[in-house]
């Protein structure tokens, strides 16, 4: 696959078979994760890789901290999480993604996004679908107190064989985006 074929193909999969992912593809794809550039060549990036029971037993902690939220915020307050967490129980996998420099330098949780970004592209080029979450973030102390991480929640990743196609999304044009000064 040319990588715009990669680029201008991948979707935001939220529907996935129930087939598992093999343990060799999803090292393969988070290997294409480390290659991402990283401020001062810090690696920052760390993953914690959940399938079958490890993912149930953190999607059981995230809904209960997510119906905590809810009772007393309001559904209203917790926007896309409860349907994402329906998106992480129906993915065979599921990659909690780690900042392990927490020092405030935005190019850090830059070099994480770039790793996130290239697991999502090498996903699809492998065939499967990925999400990019970031709604893990209402269980943000809790999902570090439940790995017992001090890293920062930089997000999470669900990986699998599509059910359905993503959506293509209305992008803006290059002219609404970029300007070129001379």
């Amino acid at each position: 696959m040319e990588l715009i074929d990669a680029i201008k193909g991948r979707r935001s999969i939220r529907e996935y078979k129930p087939d598992p992912v093999p343990r060799e593809m999803i090292k393969d794809i988070l290997e294409a994760g480390n290659w991402a550039p990283s401020a001062k060549n810090g690696h920052q990036w760390r993953f914690t890789v959940l399938t079958g029971d490890s993912k149930n037993r953190y999607n059981e902690m995230f809904r209960d901290t997510l119906n905590m939220f809810i009772q007393k915020q309001g559904r209203d307050e917790a926007g896309s999480a409860p349907w994402t967490l329906e998106v992480m129980q129906e993915a065979p996998v599921v990659i909690i993604v780690w900042n392990t420099n927490d020092n405030g330098w935005i190019s850090e949780e830059q070099s994480v996004a770039a790793a996130i970004q290239n697991i999502c592209l090498r996903a699809h080029d492998l065939g499967l679908g990925s999400l990019w979450i970031g709604d893990v973030f209402y269980a943000y102390p809790e999902t570090r107190a439940y790995f017992g991480k001090e890293w920062k929640l930089s997000g999470a990743i669900t990986l699998g064989y599509a059910a359905s196609e993503g959506k293509v999304p209305k992008k803006k044009s290059l002219d609404e985006v970029a300007e070129f000064l001379e």
